[in-house]
């Protein structure tokens, strides 16, 4: 976890560590702007599919609700003795994104580069009492992200996510629809 958090951080770097300017294009979100996302990801912790919005409250930062889901099945073997183990595990957050892809001069309109933190709560459910049974429990979601958007028509783009925190890190990606 510990190597995906510093690959997150270092991927953030790089991005502001392109030439800064002000006067540069790229996406900048605007106030009033109000986006939904939703798609499927990769995780530590099996196939999160999650939705959220982005509300535009200045001219590069959004803020909005995000949830996720994730199930995940396993058998395994102690002492002679099959166990059956599933858990269900629900996040729900609200996050929020700084747009800086603006600041990096020759990026095309389409794209939206950001970075951000989400706070939230880890809602875990699982049907083992086995031997071992020391995994995670319900509690905070800290998180930090970064990722992009491909704004492919004027209300529809792909994203994809970076992220990790306390409880979980991965890769998001799917669609993204501005109204």
């Amino acid at each position: 976890m510990k190597k995906v958090l510093r690959s997150t951080i270092l991927i953030a770097l790089v991005f502001f560590g392109f030439n800064l300017k002000t006067n540069a294009q790229g996406f900048e979100p605007g106030q009033g702007f109000r986006q939904v996302n939703f798609g499927l990801g990769f995780s530590d912790w099996g196939v999160p599919v999650y939705a959220g919005m982005d509300f535009g409250v200045s001219d590069k930062v959004t803020i909005g609700p995000r949830v996720s889901y994730r199930r995940r099945g396993e058998d395994f073997w102690v002492g002679g003795r099959r166990y059956d183990y599933h858990y269900n595990i629900f996040n729900i957050g609200f996050r929020g994104d700084y747009h800086y892809g603006g600041h990096i001069s020759g990026l095309p309109q389409e794209l939206d580069l950001y970075g951000g933190l989400t706070l939230g709560a880890t809602i875990w459910g699982d049907n083992y009492d086995g031997p071992g049974n020391d995994l995670e429990d319900s509690g905070a979601l800290v998180k930090v992200q970064a990722g992009g958007r491909w704004y492919f028509s004027k209300q529809w783009a792909a994203n994809a996510e970076l992220y990790s925190g306390n409880r979980f890190s991965g890769l998001d990606f799917g669609l993204s629809y501005s109204f």
